[in-house]
């Protein structure tokens, strides 16, 4: 005889889903159908000699420019046939009768469908990629890495290695290297995967830096030193990439706030199944890419 195991147990856990938090930190600019510009203005300004009989003309510049924010629609749709569960050990929670016309768990699996969504957005807005068109996740629209990687202007640096050996050193290399223009605004950051940021604090551990705090709080530090925090996204998890940037720099684009988070279910009788569909638009630019700094590590 088969030992007994209880199926009755509810509710349904859901699997761990990697946090989501780029979309979090960065600027987000809403009501774009398919492209809108970002508009950027940089000044020059000459001091000049104001004494008597000084020249009265100008020796400074205004200038205006733009970098375009495209969106691309985006859709999950899922088909349910609820008559399957009649069979399964989900049956104690059918509604009773022979209509079939629901889902059980509804608010459980939409709440883990998008859940899911932000995870996997969390990824395309660094790894994005149009050319990789048999990658259903990541074809849809260009992420920071490939913006990065294709603007002029951009400080770069590599290392051969990330390890708990040359963490610390390589870090401190990145950080030598932000533009000085940059170095002290209130938004300056350094993005990293949450695989390089164990690696990086677990060096600052064994360093024994008695001066500072090695502590992180919700994936973040402060670099030993300075006042610029380093934050850990799962976004960027092996890329072999770390950006230095200020927050304001990074955009994101949408057509409406939330739209990705916000499933509709719908009984369709003439398949006899439940359609859920999230539809959204999302996009991704850089404004200033002469402001960012990165780290490539080779190996």
């Amino acid at each position: 005889m088969a030992n007994y195991t209880e199926e009755q147990n509810f509710p349904i856990l859901k699997a761990s889903i990697l946090g989501a938090k780029t979309a979090s930190l960065f600027q987000l600019q809403t009501g774009i159908k398919s492209s809108s510009a970002i508009n950027l203005m940089d000044v020059d300004v000459v001091l000049q000699n104001d004494s008597v009989g000084s020249d009265v003309a100008g020796g400074g510049d205004v200038k205006f420019s733009q970098r375009m924010l495209s969106v691309a629609p985006i859709a999950v749709r899922e088909f349910f046939d609820p008559k399957v569960l009649n069979q399964k050990y989900t049956q104690s929670q059918i509604k009773a009768g022979s209509a079939d016309d629901e889902i059980v768990f509804e608010k459980e699996i939409v709440d883990a469908v998008t859940d899911k969504v932000a995870a996997i957005m969390e990824n395309a807005l660094w790894k994005g990629d149009t050319t990789l068109t048999s990658n259903s996740n990541l074809k849809h629209f260009d992420g920071y890495l490939k913006l990065i990687n294709a603007s002029t202007g951009v400080t770069s640096t590599t290392a051969a290695t990330f390890t708990t050996a040359n963490a610390i050193a390589s870090i401190d290399s990145l950080y030598a290297l932000i533009p000085v223009e940059v170095l002290d605004a209130e938004d300056m950051c350094v993005y990293m995967g949450r695989d390089y940021f164990r690696t990086y604090t677990t060096a600052l551990k064994t360093a024994n830096l008695f001066h500072y705090n090695a502590d992180s709080s919700d994936g973040e530090i402060t670099i030993p030193g300075t006042q610029i925090k380093i934050i850990a996204l799962n976004g960027l998890n092996t890329s072999k990439t770390v950006v230095a940037g200020r927050k304001s720099n990074f955009w994101i684009g949408t057509d409406l706030e939330g739209e990705e988070d916000n499933a509709s279910t719908v009984y369709i009788d003439a398949i006899e199944k439940v359609k859920m569909k999230i539809a959204f638009k999302y996009g991704a630019q850089i404004a200033f890419p002469q402001e960012l700094t990165v780290l490539k590590v080779t190996a």
